[in-house]
């Protein structure tokens, strides 16, 4: 069986100077998109996107084998630089993978 993939999430909440009462439609979100837009074509974003729930927030995965790496990905994103987005990282272990077929019960 294949080593499971290691890879970070970013998890985005509102930050410390997001306007109070401001949807995210109307923040100045457009360099952390161009941002994400750029880690995606460089291979190292794999997926990201907004929660549909009233609590806002998003989630960017990126893939990289170590954590300073990912860690500088994350701190260098621009809406986290000016306070706009709060940001955590944690570390993930992709086990199961359906594009790939991967899964720990997969007959070998």
């Amino acid at each position: 069986m294949p080593k499971p993939r290691a890879v970070y999430w970013i998890d985005y909440q509102r930050g410390p100077t997001w306007p109070v009462g401001q949807s995210a439609p109307t923040q100045a979100l457009h360099d952390h998109q161009i941002y994400l837009e750029r880690l995606m074509q460089d291979g190292k974003l794999l997926m990201a996107g907004l929660f549909r729930d009233d609590a806002g927030g998003g989630i960017a995965v990126l893939d990289s084998s170590d954590e300073t790496t990912a860690r500088r990905m994350m701190e260098d994103d621009p809406a986290v630089q000016s306070g706009l987005l709060s940001a955590r990282l944690r570390p993930w272990q992709m086990v199961f993978n359906p594009a790939s077929g991967t899964s720990p019960f997969a007959e070998t």
